[in-house]
């Protein structure tokens, strides 16, 4: 316990150097919670977006393009634990015409009570409701270079030049540019009745509960056999955006390298601010070892020093880590919410685990920084440091 209040005293005495090593821990302990907020922010923003009009498991035919008997596979994989929904689905490369303008889309033939209940859509005009056959959803992106409204009539020509006409119902967003940009939803049968191949499929998208987990549920329908191996072949999502995944990890992982040395700089800011302590202090170091003090109480004392540095400085970061991240998302808003980047706000997002980690490396690294002036001023002899005393 007294080394605990010479420690504290030392630090008292020496405002502004404490201060400075104070300021440098909770700067890095700052940049880090927030720059690593702000890219698990733009990391779960990416996989939402990509995940709603994008299958967690997708289930194919190995041989054919279009197939029929796809009913019974939809009810046994709705038996599946952990699935969510089940939806067939029959895809159409067609071009959409309007007023003079035609753009190729990727079509995408939906039942309308999945559309309505599966489908996480933001509608932001009109509304998810494909019940007439000659409905069509079409998203932000495509009906702004368009100029599409709501109740409007458009041709929809099929990759088999079969037109039909239907009416626009809603005009959605998902926060992925290239959906909202070249996605438009029909009703199955309507894409049925164009492809003149009954009602076939070309594939089943698969929700589940947690997508982080997809895996456990791809298992139980693969060790279940719950459709045929032999006939259908089965992705996760994972699978599918595989190098998409692998730049965002190697980049969250460069970010992380990046900040751990800015951690390690102001450590060693602790380090050089202990070290001039134990230059001025070798008098006062002298005069405890006369008394008693062993080289155990020394090294104490200025490693409490260091960790009290360190303890207060993050103390000071966890409170201005916050207080930066509702700041960086009022300015995003401002400054940038019409400008490059496809978002309306600024996505935020740090667990409860990762916190814990940067506090305890920080921890670690402060440590570490103390033991070499805590040893050195420990090695002092009472006669050298009293010698011209």
């Amino acid at each position: 316990m007294v080394e605990f209040f010479i420690a504290f005293r030392h630090i008292v005495e020496r405002k502004f150097q404490s201060i400075f090593s104070m300021l440098g821990i909770a700067i890095a302990v700052t940049v880090f919670i927030v720059s690593l907020t702000v890219s698990n922010g733009l990391g779960r923003n990416m996989v939402s977006s990509l995940l709603t009009m994008s299958p967690h498991i997708l289930i194919k035919h190995k041989q054919k393009n279009f197939f029929e008997n796809y009913s019974e596979a939809v009810e046994n994989l709705k038996k599946v634990e952990g699935v969510k929904a089940v939806i067939p689905k029959i895809n159409s490369q067609s071009i959409i015409r309007s007023q003079g303008f035609a753009r190729g889309v990727l079509a995408y033939g939906i039942m309308p009570e999945n559309v309505k209940n599966d489908l996480n859509l933001k509608i932001v005009a009109g509304n998810n409701n494909v019940e007439e056959l000659n409905s069509i959803l079409v998203g932000d992106e495509l009906a702004k270079g368009m100029g599409l409204k709501v109740g409007q009539e458009i041709s929809l020509v099929s990759a088999e030049n079969k037109e039909i006409k239907l009416i626009v119902r809603g005009i959605f967003k998902t926060g992925f540019l290239e959906y909202d940009t070249n996605l438009a939803i029909v009703p199955m049968k309507t894409i049925q009745i164009l492809a003149e191949q009954g009602e076939v499929a070309t594939d089943i998208w698969v929700k589940v509960d947690n997508p982080q987990k997809v895996e456990n549920v791809e298992k139980k329908i693969q060790l279940n056999n719950v459709i045929p191996k032999s006939e259908y072949e089965i992705v996760d999502w994972k699978m599918i955006n595989q190098s998409l995944l692998s730049a965002e990890r190697f980049e969250k992982f460069v970010l992380i390298a990046i900040l751990s040395l800015l951690l390690l700089i102001a450590s060693f800011a602790v380090s050089v601010i202990l070290n001039m302590i134990v230059r001025e202090k070798i008098k006062d170091i002298g005069i405890l070892k006369s008394i008693g003090y062993t080289n155990k109480h020394i090294r104490k004392i200025f490693m409490i020093e260091g960790l009290l540095l360190g303890f207060f400085g993050m103390v000071i970061g966890s409170i201005l880590s916050p207080i930066v991240s509702i700041l960086l998302k009022i300015l995003f808003k401002v400054f940038m919410k019409n400008g490059t980047y496809y978002l309306e706000e600024l996505p935020l997002y740090i667990s409860a685990k990762e916190l814990i980690i940067i506090y305890v490396v920080t921890f670690v690294v402060v440590f570490i920084s103390t033991i070499f002036p805590a040893t050195r001023a420990a090695k002092l002899k009472p006669v050298e440091a009293l010698k011209y005393e």
